[in-house]
């Protein structure tokens, strides 16, 4: 019975903040995007809404409506299901272009990451996107390319976060942008290791996670984590920033 009672409603917290600061990041992001016409601002701004709120968000409406409006159901599981496949491909491009713009191996990896990502949709949409979280091998190309996406780009994220901390003890770089890296290495590492546990808790229960409280709640708290760190690296209050400041001044 503990499987399937009903989640408490502090658990719906960690998942409301991660979709309305990613809404909210990706929007701007897209937005700077427009005007620098920069490849990584683009990238992380697709990557930020496709993976969280328009991905997540239709795949929470499909379910919602599954009942209801069936005939719905299918088309709204697509788009969402395109709009995650449009950031795990965009997330790696950033990854690459960001911190391996060089490396041929690397950027053949992410060609060939790509071209599985579409494949393993393709075989959705011949088989039926009412099939679209049933745990076979599609299912789980798509969702072992996403978190390798986000625990690649939150490895990277924090090794640069780290150089340009030695940089900043040196007077050589701004704190605040530094600090920018770690935070959005943190984000990264908790959205990537919590569909890691998500998805390692339907391989072991045999459902979704959404029928196990427990796994329901790890998926808050880690969008939660997300969040926070999200928000503190892209819309920083001034007084977050002076804290970083200071930090930096007195480790000078």
């Amino acid at each position: 019975m503990a499987e399937t009672a009903a989640p408490h409603p502090l658990v719906w917290v960690g998942f409301l903040a991660f979709f309305f600061v990613a809404l909210a990041v990706g929007v701007r992001l897209l937005l700077l995007a427009r005007r620098t016409r920069q490849l990584p601002e683009l990238c992380m701004g697709i990557g930020v809404l496709g993976i969280g709120p328009v991905g997540f968000g239709l795949m929470v409406l499909a379910q919602e409506l599954r009942a209801g409006s069936p005939a719905l159901y299918a088309p709204i599981v697509a788009a969402g299901m395109a709009a995650v496949a449009a950031g795990v491909i965009a997330k790696l491009i950033f990854n690459w272009r960001v911190y391996h713009p060089t490396r041929s191996r690397v950027a053949a990896l992410v060609a060939l990451a790509a071209a599985v990502h579409v494949a393993a949709f393709g075989y959705t949409a011949v088989v039926g996107f009412e099939t679209f979280n049933r745990l076979d091998s599609s299912y789980l190309l798509r969702t072992a390319l996403q978190i390798g996406a986000l625990l690649w780009g939150s490895v990277e994220s924090l090794r640069y976060g780290r150089l340009m901390g030695r940089r900043v003890r040196l007077g050589l770089a701004d704190p605040a942008v530094a600090n920018r890296f770690t935070l959005w290495g943190i984000g990264a590492f908790a959205a990537g290791f919590g569909t890691l546990v998500g998805t390692g808790a339907q391989l072991w229960y045999g459902q979704p996670e959404a029928q196990v409280p427990w796994v329901l709640a790890s998926s808050s708290a880690h969008g939660l984590v997300a969040a926070i760190a999200i928000a503190l690296a892209f819309m920083p209050p001034p007084a977050y920033v002076r804290f970083v400041q200071r930090r930096a001044a007195r480790a000078t």
